[in-house]
This record gives structure tokens, C-alpha cells and sequence, in this order.
């Protein structure tokens, strides 16, 4: 759309025009530059905005000042951060090799406007990117581009109101289990690792925080019997594993053990001193969540699903598991058993150690059973008068 022409001057000097028509006016528009790579920058900055006036003005003065880049400002932001982790800063900073620095890095930061978000938006979706992945990505860099703002590098932040691609899944994001299922799935899960399952459906903990627990994190002969959640398995930015802080402040937290799992983890405890890890692997090491999904929870999800007899041969008559749960959904299956036991959600956020009950209500929300039963009974009020409706139809119908 916008093309770079190069011109001689009176004087013998050079000049760069870029050209383009505004698809509003229809006109031909131009800016001049003394350098060649301002011209061809302010041509890909023009080109992604559509070469509209009021983008065209900013990108021409921005391109003049120079000033930081977006790879600048994105690094900069990363290095100010105050509330994460090693592993966390080198994850934003491989978001912004692999996500912002291609497309927008090394453009000057005030040059940037809300179409050039809007379109590099659109180019990861295009790129068959998850709405998830976007939706991570695209908040870093509007942290960012309001980090910008506070360093006085431009007046706003250019991310506010663009609309993110919604998941277009048709299947819930959690799977959740019942009683039974559980238990079967559990019959299927070697002993050594049944008391950390357990204790995943009992709390709701998640796996670097259940994993990282020590025997002095528990008090057995408190009524109820508690675990102290104050750490988690973490990655420093060489992606070794270290034991470090909870996911949010929240994540700290005291959370009840029912007696039944109380007698389950008496014994397993009574082997450990105090500093030494709850659950580990049949080695006494760290537990991999990675080689835990491969060697012990996918055969398991296996077994279930097809159980076989003594002699190897599948039994058609066992109860088998038709879903395909993470460790993950254990969390979920607990949160959903706590809610059919009608507890509160504040209560719920509280014991999964969730930063913000807004968490707690979007995730878990639609399982609350009283909201379904007044919901699907304030449905059949309304539905009454149709329901006659449809009576006289088929009686008028039937008379015909």
C-alpha cells in the first residue's frame, strides 16, 4: 500500500518519500525523511495502521524522535518487576522473543496505535494460536505499554479495548469426576502414590504445592487435622527447580484434612522427619509432573478406561472410565464436590488459596446446584404458558 521513493535534492543530498493514498480522503500522502531506514520503518508502521491521517502524524514525529522501542520498553518492564520470579521473568521474557519482537520490536514505542495491536492480534490467531495463549501474551505487553506511561515514553496505552478471539471450544475446560469415577480411577493408581491423589481430591492443592509439602506442614492431631501451604516447586531462570513461595499471596493458607485422609497419611508421615518431603518419587527424589502424567497417571486413565481380567484379556462387564481427567482436574472434582456440599464460594477461594473470589465465581459458578435448581425452576415458570400453548396446538391439530 505505502511504497519508499528515493529523491535527489539541489544540494546533492538525499531525501526518502513515503508514499501512500488515505483510505479515508483518497488522497496521495506523503512524508519525507533524511534517512532511508525512518522511511522504510514509517512505511511498515503505515502499512499495519491503513494509512490513516491521525496514525500517519504520530508515526511521522515518532519516527523523527526515535526514542525507545517496543523491544526497550517490553524489556525494561520485565526488568522492573517486583513480584515474580525468576522463572516468571525468563517466561515473559521467551513470550516477547517469540510473540512481540518479531512483529513489533523494533519499532519506536510512541508509534505504536490501537490498529497495529488490533492487526498483530489478529496475525497469532490467524497463526493458529490458542485465545488463551493471545490472551497471556497480549497481557504482558498491555503491562507493559502501561509501564510506558508511567515512564512518560508515550501518553496512553494503545492495548485499552481491543477484543481478544474467544476459545471456540464446544467442551468444558475442566473434567470433572464423580465419586465412583474417582474411585475407580483410583484402584488403578499404584499404592505408593495413592495418598498424594488423595490428598489432591481432598484439599484441591495444586501439584507444586502438594508436591513441595514436608511432614512439618501437617498437624495430624489437630480436630481438624490442617496442612500449611507456604511454598511450591519453582523454575529460576536456568529452568532448574528450586522450592520458593506460593503462586499469590493468597496461595498461603491453612487448609482441613477429613479423618479419612488423616488415616491414610498417619502412617506415611510417621516415616519422615519433619524437613523431608511428603511425597516423592519410588526413589525418594522430587516428583516430576511430567514423568508422574507418562508412567503413572496415563496408564492408569488406561486401565480404567479398558480393564482387563487376571489373564490379560479385556473384561466387558467392569465399569470403565469414559473421561479423560488431568491431574489437574482434581482440583477442579474438589471444588465441585465442596460446592454440591454447599459450601460457600468465599470459603471455596479461601481453601483453594485463589487470589480473588472473581476466580473463584467464574470458574466454579455454574456448578453452584441451588443457582441451577432456582434457574431451571424460574425457566419453568416462564415456560408454562407455552406448555398450554402447545396443548391447544396438538388438540386443534388432532381435530383437523
Amino acid at each position: 500500500m505505502a511504497s519508499v521513493r528515493e529523491r535527489r535534492r539541489s544540494d546533492g543530498t538525499r531525501s526518502y518519500a513515503v508514499l501512500w493514498r488515505d483510505p479515508d480522503t483518497g488522497r496521495q500522502t506523503s512524508l519525507t525523511y533524511d534517512d532511508r531506514n525512518d522511511a522504510v520503518v514509517a512505511q511498515q508502521l503505515i502499512e499495519a495502521a491503513g494509512g490513516h491521517a491521525v496514525e500517519a502524524a504520530r508515526i511521522a514525529d515518532a519516527v523523527r524522535h526515535r526514542g525507545p522501542t517496543v523491544d526497550d520498553v517490553v524489556t525494561e518492564h520485565i526488568d522492573l518487576l517486583t513480584s515474580v520470579g525468576a522463572d516468571t521473568r525468563s517466561h515473559y521474557r521467551r513470550q516477547l522473543a517469540a510473540h512481540i519482537s518479531p512483529v513489533l520490536g523494533p519499532h519506536p514505542v510512541s508509534s505504536i496505535g490501537y490498529r497495529h495491536i488490533a492487526s498483530w492480534v489478529r496475525s497469532m490467531s490467524a497463526r493458529g494460536y490458542a485465545p488463551k495463549t493471545i490472551a497471556n501474551v497480549h497481557g504482558l505487553f498491555s503491562a507493559a505499554m502501561s509501564t510506558a506511561v508511567r515512564l512518560g515514553y508515550r501518553s496512553d496505552n494503545p492495548c485499552a479495548r481491543v477484543e481478544l478471539p474467544k476459545s471456540q471450544a464446544t467442551h468444558d475446560e475442566m473434567t470433572v469426576l464423580t465419586q465412583a469415577e474417582f474411585a475407580l480411577l483410583l484402584s488403578h493408581v499404584p499404592s505408593h502414590y495413592q495418598p498424594l491423589v488423595l490428598l489432591l481430591i481432598a484439599t484441591g492443592l495444586r501439584w507444586g504445592e502438594a508436591t513441595a509439602l514436608t511432614a512439618g506442614d501437617l498437624d495430624l492431631s489437630a480436630r481438624p487435622a490442617t496442612v500449611r501451604v507456604t511454598k511450591a516447586w519453582k523454575r529460576d531462570e536456568n529452568r532448574r527447580w528450586y522450592v520458593g513461595p506460593p503462586k499469590t499471596k493468597r496461595a498461603r493458607r491453612t487448609v482441613s484434612l477429613p479423618d479419612e485422609l488423616v488415616d491414610v497419611l498417619l502412617p506415611l508421615v510417621a516415616t519422615k522427619a519433619p524437613d523431608e518431603l511428603l511425597f516423592t518419587n519410588t526413589v525418594g527424589n522430587q516428583l516430576s509432573s511430567s514423568r508422574f502424567w507418562t508412567t503413572t497417571w496415563t496408564p492408569a486413565l488406561d486401565a480404567a478406561a479398558a480393564p482387563r481380567r487376571a489373564d490379560g484379556t479385556e473384561d466387558p462387564d467392569a465399569a470403565r472410565l469414559t473421561k479423560r481427567p488431568r491431574v489437574h482436574d482434581l482440583r477442579h472434582t474438589h471444588a465441585s464436590w465442596m460446592i454440591a456440599a454447599g459450601t460457600d464460594l468465599f470459603v471455596l477461594q479461601r481453601r483453594l488459596g485463589h487470589e480473588s473470589i472473581k476466580t473463584t465465581t467464574e470458574t466454579y459458578a455454574h456448578l453452584l446446584p441451588d443457582q441451577q435448581l432456582a434457574a431451571a425452576a424460574a425457566a419453568g415458570r416462564a415456560m408454562s404458558g407455552i406448555a398450554l400453548g402447545s396443548e391447544a396446538l396438538r388438540s386443534s391439530s388432532s381435530a383437523q
